[in-house]
């Protein structure tokens, strides 16, 4: 799986756009949760206050402070607070009060100040019953007594803890406010609008980072798995036929289309959601472990996802892997029941097929099942360990509420980080389950790509000679890969320019695969084929295939028209070659009758057009070539005589002119009299080769071949 992401290289900007993105997003949305803490706290809870330090003193409760503060607590205050009048412009707006202190800029330590404010404020409420006019009364009469009720203070806020103490001294803060006729609904009203509306600004942001980095993931992935695609056509295009053994059409079909896009599938998650979930997870799990008291129950809810991770991947791998080849065989059988629909319809044998495709199918089905109900199972589970964890976090941290240990804020931030853990987990979990197909898809794809074609370009090809040139099989022995005899042997001729090499034989003496190692289908297992005195070996295949105009044994068309077929040979033949590849192929009579003439749609396999019109397409777009070799492999078999005669006859001509090399594979004797020279296969060795008349004297095999066909008058024999 990890080869697959080599095709991101090409697009690293855009991967790092993504990481950038997603960075963002994953901070923006854990600042959410403390914002959200911000508001239930000091905008509910504390009417909008945040410091336990007043902004606004009136004269009455600084003159008490000062009894509970030492001589360089004062001297603080006079460096934290200055005191203002009604009527200068820095009196604050709404104090009904003459005399004001406020609070200036400062890096003062304020400890002092605050205790002395908390002893002040808690009097002035009248805490334990008493009177604040007496207490304030008696500490003017006798200051001393002061510390007196410092030391009270003391013992009975000692089980406060530091949050209780701060929430304390806040609430003395809004009292104050209130008791200089301060508007405290609306500073309430102005803190709750403040940070919310920065929550919907980070949510915003949040939103178009996740939409943004979406969108760069989809376009990358799509980006990275076209260029795959590419790549497997290529490798497959240069495949010989050994490499296409080892492969099977359906399967390299579903390599080529099911298997990327699960691969795309994947790097899309990888670069989203993969990139999101661990971010997410782990800072929030640092922002958790602030938390002491409840992070245990959060530990213990990781290690049970982490554990159905690993026992759900060992289950599900196996089985991904047994999924992608159950896919091929499906798609084997489907193709191989479409193409040979009229032969299943002969046969009658359309409820045998039915259920050949039934077993494929169900067995398909049945794993999908089967892995489907284990994807189905996590999310339950998944979903039951959340709720556990968000009812024991409540209830814990009621308890710690309750005794004065976390605000309610507090608590709910947990809550939210705790879930956005588990959330993160939850999606690594489903990544690890649909992991096993993607690696075992991108395993199937990459045993394509790696795959090393037996014919290859040489690593310093030499240049082609000009014009034609004389064509020579020396000694050239081939043998199909794995196979124990040699399908040809020792095969020695030469093929001058101009000259018509006919090549004739019983079914399987090799006439065939001899042609087929003039492209270079196949390689020589020994000897060598030469063109102008060059081994072909030593030309690339591009070079090598250029020369040569090839009509194979089965006529194939392309969809599209059928002047886009005839340039499938040469896009930039002119109109005169089209017109005179239709002439010579004998295509002209029937395209001239059609509607459209060579602008006539061409459907898939040209199933819209006869056998034999098909067949004079295909000789019709080799001729469009000017090619200094010509390969006519048993094309000729579905044409009647009267066709085949005027064929040659015009392929004669045009031979003469180009003085191009023609090779003739054919099955019939009028086909070929009139050859140069004719070469006889007897079980892959030459058993005779020469011009019509002297093989009918000198080989045997030729002469039952002929006498099998036509008499003798026929043959040109009285």
């Amino acid at each position: 799986m990890i080869k697959a992401f080599r095709y991101l290289k090409p697009f690293w900007l855009s991967v790092l756009a993504v990481i950038a993105l997603v960075f963002a997003q994953v901070q923006s949305d854990l600042a959410l949760p403390d914002y959200m803490s911000k508001i239930v706290t000091y905008g509910i809870q504390y009417g909008g206050i945040t410091s336990p330090l007043a902004e606004v003193l009136s004269e009455e409760t600084v003159s008490h402070m000062k009894y509970f503060m030492s001589e360089a607590d004062l001297a603080s205050f006079a460096g934290v607070y200055e005191e203002v009048s009604a009527g200068d412009s820095a009196f604050p707006a709404g104090v009904s009060a003459k005399n004001v202190y406020i609070l200036k800029e400062h890096d003062q330590d304020t400890a002092g100040i605050e205790k002395a404010f908390l002893l002040a404020s808690l009097i002035n409420s009248g805490i334990g019953d008493t009177d604040p006019a007496a207490v304030w009364t008696m500490l003017e009469a006798n200051p001393a007594m002061a510390q007196q009720i410092v030391s009270q203070a003391e013992t009975q806020l000692g089980d406060y803890t530091e949050d209780n103490l701060k929430a304390v001294r806040i609430m003395m803060v809004k009292n104050e406010y209130a008791s200089l006729g301060m508007n405290t609904e609306k500073i309430q009203n102005d803190y709750i609008l403040h940070e919310g509306l920065i929550m919907l600004g980070i949510a915003l942001l949040a939103s178009l980072a996740a939409m943004a980095s979406s969108y760069l993931a989809a376009r990358t992935a799509t980006g990275a798995c076209r260029n795959m695609r590419n790549d497997i056509f290529a490798k497959v295009e240069s495949f010989s036929s050994e490499e296409f053994s080892r492969f099977s059409t359906a399967s390299l079909i579903t390599r080529t289309t099911n298997d990327v896009q699960q691969v795309q599938m994947i790097i899309t998650m990888m670069l989203r959601i993969v990139l999101f979930a661990p971010m997410m997870g782990f800072t929030s799990l640092f922002k958790v472990l602030r938390y002491k008291s409840l992070a245990s129950i959060l530990g213990w809810a990781v290690l049970i996802m982490i554990a159905l991770m690993v026992i759900t991947y060992s289950v599900t791998m196996p089985k991904f892997r047994i999924a992608q080849k159950m896919v091929d065989r499906l798609n084997l059988v489907t193709r191989e029941q479409l193409e040979g629909m009229l032969v299943i319809r002969a046969f009658n044998n359309q409820a045998t097929e039915e259920e050949r495709f039934d077993q494929a199918n169900s067995d398909l089905t049945h794993l999908n099942i089967f892995l489907n109900r284990v994807m189905a199972v996590i999310s339950p589970v998944m979903t039951f360990v959340m709720s556990t964890v968000s009812i024991l976090i409540i209830w814990i941290g009621a308890n710690q509420i309750d005794i004065g240990a976390m605000q309610i804020g507090d608590m709910m931030a947990f809550l939210q980080y705790s879930t956005h853990v588990l959330i993160s987990f939850m999606i690594v979990a489903m990544i690890f389950i649909m992991i096993p197909r993607s690696a075992v898809s991108a395993r199937r794809i990459f045993e394509v790509l790696e795959t090393e074609p037996t014919i290859h370009d040489p690593s310093d090809p030499k240049p082609v000679p000009e014009g034609s040139q004389t064509i020579t099989f020396d000694h050239v022995c081939f043998r199909y890969p794995k196979a124990e005899m040699n399908v040809l042997d020792d095969i020695t001729f030469e093929a001058k320019p101009g000259e018509t090499i006919a090549l004739i034989g019983s079914t399987g003496s090799g006439k065939s695969t001899l042609v087929n190692l003039l492209p270079r289908f196949f390689d020589v297992t020994e000897g060598s084929v030469r063109y102008g005195g060059t081994d072909i070996r030593d030309f690339t295949q591009n070079d090598l295939r250029d020369l040569i105009g090839y009509v194979p044994q089965k006529g194939i068309l392309f969809s599209g028209t059928i002047e886009s077929n005839l340039r499938y040979a040469d896009e930039n033949a002119s109109d005169e070659a089209i017109e005179n590849a239709l002439k010579v192929s004998q295509a002209e009579e029937f395209v001239s009758r059609m509607e459209k003439g060579i602008e006539e749609p061409i459907s898939q396999g040209g199933t819209n057009v006869s056998g034999g019109q098909k067949q004079r397409l295909s000789i019709a777009r080799a001729l469009t070539k000017k090619a200094k070799v010509y390969i006519f492999d048993d094309t000729f078999s579905a044409l009647d005589y009267a066709t085949d005669a005027k064929l040659r006859e015009a392929l004669n001509k045009m031979i003469e002119k180009n003085r191009s090399t023609v090779f003739i594979v054919a099955q019939r004797i009028s086909t070929i009299m009139h050859c140069d020279r004719i070469i006889v296969l007897d079980q892959g060795r030459i058993a005779g080769q020469g011009k019509h008349e002297d093989l009918m004297k000198n080989c045997q095999v030729y002469q039952e071949i002929a006498l099998s066909q036509l008499s003798m008058e026929e043959l040109g024999y009285e």
